[in-house]
Formats: C-alpha cells, structure tokens, sequence
C-alpha cells in the first residue's frame, strides 16, 4: 500500500513498504523540465541536473561517485520536458546516509563556477553527439513539426548557443522558482524504515518557496512536415499523431493499441514493414502523455529507395486500422500481454518507486496494480475503435532525415 504525507510547505511523500525486499529505491521528483524554461534558460533544467553531481558543501564530485560506487549502489538522475528527477538505489543498511548524500546533492550543490564552465562543455559534446545520431534527431525535427514555435519543440538538452549563456546566476533564479517545494515528491520504495521517513520530513520539512511558480501552456498539435539532409545512409522517418494525456482513465487501451500496432515483434508495423517486405531492421511506434496532451509517434529506418514503398504501407495500415480496428484474437492477446507486461513491469523496487512517483504528479492519485489489471480486462472492441478515430482521423506531423544528395551524382545525370 501506498502511504501519502504533505509536508507544511508543500513538499509530498510517497513511501510503499515492500515485504522481504532488502533494498531501498529513492527518487526526488521535481514537475519542472524543458517546458519551464524561457527561451533565454533553453537548457537550464538538463544543465542543473548535471550540476546537481557536481559538488556539494560537504563533498566533492569524485567523493560522492567514489561513496555510491563503494556502497554498490545506483545513482543517476534525467530531465525530461515535465520533470527532472535525481534517484538513488542502495541496501537497505546504507539507505539512510545514501539518502543523506542525496539530499545534499539537492539542497547544498555549490554550482562552482568553474566546475559549470566545464560541465557545459560536457553537455555540448552531449548535444554534439545527439547530432551525430539521426534516429535521434529525426525525433527532435519531429517535435518542431508537431509544436512549430511552443516551448515543446525545443530539445531538452539546450543547443550549443544556449547552453553557453547560462550563468550560476540563472541557475539560482531558475531554481527559486522551479524547484519549489510544491513541485517536489519524493518516492522511496522497498524495506521503507520510519527513521528514513523522519530524515526526509527533517531535510525537506524546512524548504521555503519563492511564492512563484512556473507556468505552462497546452500547445496546439501541428501537422508540418519537415526533411533535413544528414550525412547518412538511411532515411529516418517519423510520424506524430494527437493522443491522450496522462490522466486519462483511457491509457490501458492506448498502450494497448500501441502495442498491437507497432511496439512489439508480433505488431501490425513490425510484420508488414520489417517481417513481410523487408523494407526496415528499425520500425516501432510509442506513446508520449503529458498532464494537458499526448502524442502517439511511429518511426522507421529505411533506404531511399524504399522510403515510397515504406510511407505506403504506413498509410495502408492506418487506413486498414480505422477501417476494420483490430481483430478479436488481436484484441485478446493485446490484453494478456498488457497485463504481462505490468505484472513483470512491477517486480523491480525502482520500477514501485518511480510508479508512485510518476501517479502522484500526473494523476494525484494511486491504483492498485490489481486497479490497472482490472481496466485491462474490461477493454471493449468499441473502446480500442474509438481510440484508434482519436488518434489516426487527424493528419500527422512528420520529420524525415535524408542521406545528402551526392553532387557528383547529380553531374553525371
């Protein structure tokens, strides 16, 4: 079961005491990402998270790596659009000073000037090779034709202009606002001890807020197609259709769908593209929910001179999908390998910590799995048609990554 506590300045924990287990997952959570930056911080939130292992009042960085790689713990952080997170995993004996360390990362980093002039170097070769990688940045063209000029479209981790304007100055400010103890949960999972409740209520119980918080606004979907040149051998593709957002009690049937179309080897996209024409070794779709929006992507790797043929199918397949939906076996293989999926999905203490978490932000509430299970159950062919019309009746935004056009074959045309 999971316990909910609310701290006097608004800071929320959530804790599931877990029978037997021997270890102990901690995630600080914070509902800020690159979608609350200005255009003048593009880059702020990945930058701080980098930061944030760089050094605190008590311990330098090789300290802490050294402290977490002694112990045979984990920890590791991420930013994404609508939250950054820093977690840590350790026995259950060292969770009380893995969590101390945490929490000094969070609250005591000093921001040393001269450790983020090198670390913005790191996060540029970060970017560099983001770059360097078209399956990747055929998804960051995609997000410019899917939100044109709203702050979603931007890349998380900031571009090389960007990030070299950013200041320790900034960072504070960023910080005030940002990190306010309203948009902090902490998740801990495993063999959950009072004593280590206590140290979180004492270490965040005296964060203070700024009084402001940052604001967001729902973007408008477009449906631009946009192609970049990129010395390559493939052709990256892919699509961005409207979905659903994160509190939609309709999610068991998109992740459904998902994956009966294209997320896994026995998916619609998968045979037909890959397995039947060998037209591609790379070819998925995925789902992306926010708290006011989601979008439902799909992605192919292929050769020039299949790129026609493969955009063909592709049509051909939605086409089929709003036409006739899915079979009856489709449907009811979809939701025993669903409910496979989050039965397996929930073995892991990180994978309990990060669930809470993920409910508390995004749905303020928290199912049970046998919740979940049960939805999955009662998905209708009625339901998945309606999602499949949602989804696929609107035109799609989409990003191709060309090979560049060879100047020397164009002479001997």
């Amino acid at each position: 079961m999971v316990e909910r506590l609310v701290l006097e300045n608004g800071v929320r924990i959530v804790s599931e005491r877990i029978e037997n287990a021997r270890s102990v997952a901690t995630g600080i959570f914070i509902k800020a990402g690159s979608r609350t930056e200005t255009k003048e911080e593009h880059g702020i939130s990945h930058l701080i998270e980098h930061m944030m292992f760089k050094g605190t009042k008590k311990q330098s960085a090789k300290e802490i790596a050294v402290y977490f790689d002694r112990l045979g713990g984990n920890i590791n952080a991420f930013t994404s659009k609508d939250q950054t997170c820093y977690y840590v995993k350790t026995l259950d004996e060292h969770a009380i000073t893995a969590f101390d360390v945490l929490a000094d990362m969070f609250l005591e980093s000093t921001f040393d000037e001269e450790e983020l002039e090198k670390e913005k170097r790191v996060v540029i070769e970060e970017i560099k090779m983001y770059e360097d990688t078209p399956d990747d940045l055929v998804h960051e063209l995609l997000a410019v034709a899917a939100y044109g000029e709203d702050v979603m479209a931007r890349p998380i981790l900031g571009t090389e202009e960007s990030v070299k304007q950013l200041s320790r100055q900034m960072i504070v400010e960023y910080l005030q606002e940002a990190y306010a103890p309203e948009q902090i949960v902490i998740s801990v999972a495993g063999h959950v001890t009072d004593e280590l409740i206590t140290q979180i209520k004492n270490r965040f119980g005296s964060l203070q807020s700024s009084g402001k918080i940052r604001q967001i606004t729902e973007p408008v979907l477009k449906s631009d197609a946009l192609r970049k040149e990129k010395d390559t051998e493939q052709v990256h593709v892919c699509y961005n259709f409207r979905a659903i957002p994160s509190a939609d009690d309709r999610l068991p049937t998109l992740a459904l769908l998902n994956n009966a179309f294209g997320a896994t080897m026995s998916s619609r996209l998968f045979q037909s593209i890959r397995e039947d024409r060998g037209l591609a070794y790379s070819v998925f779709s995925y789902y992306t929910t926010f708290d006011d929006h989601g979008t439902f992507t799909i992605y192919v790797g292929t050769s020039k001179e299949t790129l026609e043929e493969v955009e063909t199918v592709l049509s051909a397949e939605i086409k089929q999908l709003l036409e006739h939906g899915l079979t009856t076996k489709e449907l009811e293989d979809g939701i025993e390998q669903l409910k496979g999926s989050l039965i397996l999905g929930n073995e892991s203490i990180s994978s309990h910590m990060n669930r809470n978490a993920r409910n508390e932000l995004h749905l303020g509430m928290h199912p049970t799995l046998e919740d979940v299970l049960t939805e999955v159950e009662q998905i209708t062919p009625a339901d998945v048609q309606e999602m499949i019309a949602y989804i696929f009746s609107e035109p799609p935004a989409k990003a191709y990554i060309l090979p560049e056009i060879d100047e020397a074959d164009l002479e001997t045309e």
